[in-house]
């Protein structure tokens, strides 16, 4: 799947994507990038009470928020 990284790097995961999958709105994500073939794996990681700022000091996590189209104008 190829999809556009928005502003503040923001990426958009369809639809289709968490629907039939564990993963939610406000699940914490491990972000990890794939050198070889330009990639980003993400999965689910494991403590998800992680405050913003704990994730945003651990570098590599992300939280799957709702959709908002200004990060892609």
């Amino acid at each position: 799947m190829i999809v556009t990284v928005g502003k503040n790097l923001t990426i958009p995961l369809p639809d289709e994507l968490l629907e039939g999958s564990k993963l939610s709105i406000n699940d914490i994500l491990l972000c990890t990038v794939i050198e070889h073939n330009r990639s980003i794996k993400l999965e689910k990681f494991e403590d998800q009470t992680l405050s913003d700022e704990q994730i945003e000091a651990h570098g590599s996590l992300a939280r799957i928020e709702m959709l908002n189209p200004k990060y892609f104008e």
